[in-house]
């Protein structure tokens, strides 16, 4: 492969605008700006780098920094995926606040973002060329389908991947023990089997809000889901928690990012439901609502689970917007009201134009994400500044399974963010076991990376979000 590279390069000087050196021997490039737009300098050639990747967030210049992997939606085939955006920017914050504190030995993080537009696929290639072109050491991802694409590349590299909304029960299943028993696939998001019990109990009217239930007096219930691994995952849960003897449950599933929503509102007007639940994101939900109300049912009651809660939503229904009003939906808590979130909260409204986070689902879990492979980081280097370990994505792991609560005072406890980090860092990369509040809750991780977590129930009014209240999930 590298002799056809030397005898390709005569003829790609020229079209790639490459420079030409001799000093050590043929070269294409020395930097990147070098090459064309869409090529990186990669050992001294011009090679394509994938769609959608390319951009740097931190210190890229810096000599000896970390670097990190993101392959996330931030655009879909309508455009920009608001939720995603904010998400993003909650690692940015985060990032941010570390490296201001010294990063990891001095070390600061750079982070190197891809757009996968929602596609599993390219979110896949991406996480290869991030592993090979840019050897990090661990991948953010975001939704179930692209977490479970990237994890078939990453585990087999011992590349650690966190995911901060890729709810499937499927990942806990994924065999990701190669190099740690720690297992190479963590996620802040809790698993859609607690959120699939919640729904089910408050369509039963098993879960009181305010004292009374959701509910009242309703018989039919429609569920309409995306057929990936989270909608499927999550439709099996909740249907499975409903009891068919008291309510009868009709469903219709589709393709995300499908103009074609046909069968979907074609279900809700035949079986007229009381309550229609929409497992699946906010651009699709917008297409099953306004293509519902030009059917003629302008009257249908929505629930929305954690992926729908996203204020694309109300730029999708246009005029339709007040159709959700009272509408109701779960999702992991955001709007939490201890200090943790609250700093969280002042902060990112302060770095991002005012923007709520509570206004989208998982901007707190993101938060949280960065702030995890942070300390794995710090106790894969060790605790010598002038010997450090390789922070790779097996030690990253083993630095994670030391946040977890320990036997009753064996563990310290500390909040994640700018008031809390530097004495988790200091206590981890000396092996304490430590315990962990974040934006999003208590990060309890279990033996297979997962931390459970409350949910908040929400209310659409006025063209945003309102917490009504936050739910324990029942334990089974």
């Amino acid at each position: 492969m590298r002799a056809l590279r030397l005898m390709m390069t005569g003829s790609t000087l020229l079209m790639a605008g490459c420079s030409f050196t001799t000093a050590s021997g043929l070269t294409e490039c020395e930097t990147s700006s070098d090459c064309e737009t869409a090529q990186v300098c990669t050992a001294g050639y011009c090679l394509p780098q994938p769609e959608g990747c390319g951009v740097v967030y931190g210190p890229a210049s810096a000599a000896n920094a970390i670097p990190l992997g993101a392959t996330v939606p931030l655009s879909t085939s309508d455009g920009p995926d608001e939720s995603e955006v904010q998400a993003l920017n909650a690692i940015k914050l985060a990032l941010d606040e570390i490296n201001q504190r010294e990063g990891v030995n001095g070390r600061p993080f750079v982070l190197h973002i891809c757009d996968t537009r929602s596609e599993p696929n390219r979110a896949a290639e991406q996480a290869q060329w991030l592993m090979r072109e840019r050897q990090v050491p661990m991948i953010f991802t975001s939704s179930s389908a692209q977490a479970l694409a990237v994890s078939s590349f990453t585990v087999p590299n011992g590349v650690l991947m966190m995911t901060y909304s890729a709810t499937s029960p499927d990942l806990a299943a994924i065999n990701d023990q190669n190099g740690t028993t720690a297992g190479l696939v963590w996620r802040t998001a809790p698993s859609d089997v607690l959120q699939g019990r919640i729904i089910g109990d408050l369509l039963q009217g098993n879960i009181l809000v305010n004292g009374a239930p959701l509910y009242d007096s309703i018989s039919k219930v429609g569920i309409s889901y995306v057929n990936d691994a989270y909608g499927q995952g999550l439709f099996g849960v909740t249907l499975g928690r409903i009891d068919a003897t008291q309510r009868t449950v009709t469903s219709a599933q589709y393709t995300r990012n499908s103009a074609d929503v046909s069968s979907v509102v074609q279900h809700i007007t035949t079986s007229l439901p009381d309550v229609e639940v929409l497992i699946g994101f906010s651009e699709d939900n917008a297409r099953i609502i306004n293509q519902t109300a030009t059917a003629g049912r302008n009257t249908q009651r929505w629930f929305f689970t954690d992926a729908g809660k996203d204020r694309g939503l109300f730029t999708s229904l246009g005029a339709n917007e007040a159709l959700v009003d009272d509408a109701y939906g779960t999702s992991p808590a955001q709007a939490r009201p201890d200090l943790v979130y609250q700093l969280f909260a002042q902060r990112f409204r302060s770095a991002f134009n005012q923007t709520d986070p509570g206004q989208y689902s998982f901007t707190a879990h993101a938060y949280d994400a960065m702030y995890l492979v942070a300390l794995g980081a710090a106790y894969a280097a060790g605790p010598d500044v002038n010997t450090p370990q390789a922070i790779t994505g097996a030690r990253i792991a083993d630095g994670l399974a030391l946040v977890t609560p320990g036997e009753a005072g064996t563990s310290l406890n500390y909040n994640l963010g700018t008031e809390g980090f530097a004495g988790a860092r200091a206590a981890i990369r000396n092996g304490q076991v430590i315990n962990v509040t974040g934006a999003s809750g208590n990060l309890d991780f279990d033996a297979t990376g997962e931390a459970p977590s409350e949910y908040e129930l929400f209310r659409v009014k006025d063209g945003g979000f309102q917490t009504v209240q936050l739910i324990a999930p029942p334990t089974e």
